[in-house]
């Protein structure tokens, strides 16, 4: 059994994004569209590989039945980190959708298909079995994949057809969002169920992460600073960058209060302060950035923001960190399309 992550890369210049629409419009669409009429998607599909490899080596495409129109274009990041914001920025500048197309940037379910490769059988969705183990802390459920084909595929392939059983059950929002550690089984595994148990235990369990209001819950913590001083944390469950892939970059904002209590935590009144200048810093960014934690510990709190570096955002929480009573407040801005740097409030 080998546990494993997928890989992480960089991004793409924007006028790349352009490009492609721009020969979308064009001629793309529509030829892409009579090849699916004809059956033979060959010779389109090359020319249409050729036109999402220009955007970054790592995005994928798929073509589908669409849910509103009657083909779906979907160009995906397949998992990698790096390149889901790309991938978002794409769907982001594509056209309107009408009645021939619609787009995605992720996988969308489709139980009922199979995984063909050339050279090997047709693996079966139905054949799967997979264990599953929640945690809580990690706001994740670990899954083990068996399937009857596995002892005879070599490694790199058997993982690939793993991820895509999981994405076909799930769709690969729901895969990035609540599935943590994925490892693949060559035998059935004592404790297995069938793969169609995993969609209704993802949905039980992300139903317990989630607001009132639909949206993210967020999850209160508590330590302490490698001084020994007390730490307060709140963090957005779960914080996982597919739910916003293009707040591609960390923005940490520290800012410094006077009046503390013997713990080091501010008063009261302090306190309040600190909430309406972080709704002061929030109002500012609109949808190029998102509060995702914060921490509060011996006289400073960090803000951990994320925004779209492709954006002006970071130079605006600058511009807007001004006029804070109790001293200079500092931002430390670093790419980080995974989002590790809160990886420690998971």
């Amino acid at each position: 059994m080998r546990i494993f992550k997928r890989r992480r890369t960089q991004a793409a210049p924007a006028d790349l994004i352009g490009e492609f629409w721009s020969w979308w419009q064009t001629t793309g669409a529509t030829e892409i569209a009579e090849a699916i009429a004809v059956r033979d998607v060959t010779a389109a599909g090359a020319v249409l590989s050729d036109r999402v490899r220009r955007i970054h080596d790592n995005l994928d495409w798929e073509l589908g039945r669409g849910l509103h129109a009657r083909h779906v274009l979907i160009v995906t990041a397949a998992g990698d980190p790096g390149t889901r914001g790309i991938a978002r920025r794409w769907l982001r500048a594509a056209p309107a959708s009408d009645d021939v197309w619609e787009y995605a940037d992720m996988r969308r379910p489709s139980p009922d298909a199979g995984i063909k490769f050339d050279g090997m059988p047709l693996v079966s969705i139905d054949a799967a079995l997979v264990t599953i183990e929640p945690d809580r802390r990690e706001a994740a459920l670990h899954v083990e994949v068996h399937h009857p084909t596995f002892p005879t595929l070599p490694d790199e392939l058997r993982k690939r057809v793993t991820f895509l059983l999981l994405d076909l059950v799930l769709g690969e929002e729901l895969v990035e969002t609540w599935i943590g550690a994925i490892s693949t089984a060559l035998e059935p595994p004592a404790n297995a169920v069938p793969i169609a148990e995993l969609l209704p235990a993802v949905a039980s369990f992300a139903a317990a992460h989630v607001a009132d209001d639909g949206g993210p819950s967020w999850r209160l913590m508590e330590g302490e600073t490698a001084d020994g001083d007390r730490l307060v944390a709140t963090a957005m469950v779960p914080l996982r960058s597919i739910q916003m892939p293009h707040l591609d970059t960390h923005v940490a904002v520290e800012v410094p209060y006077k009046a503390a209590r013997e713990d080091g935590l501010p008063q009261d009144e302090t306190l309040s302060h600190l909430r309406d200048f972080e709704d002061h810093l929030t109002n500012r960014l609109g949808d190029s950035g998102r509060l995702l934690a914060h921490e509060t510990a011996a006289g400073s709190r960090i803000l951990h923001y994320y925004v779209d570096g492709t954006t002006p955002a970071a130079a605006q929480l600058q511009a807007a960190v001004t006029g804070w009573p109790d001293g200079p407040v500092t931002l430390a801005v670093s790419a980080d399309a995974g989002w590790e740097d809160v990886r420690h409030l998971t």
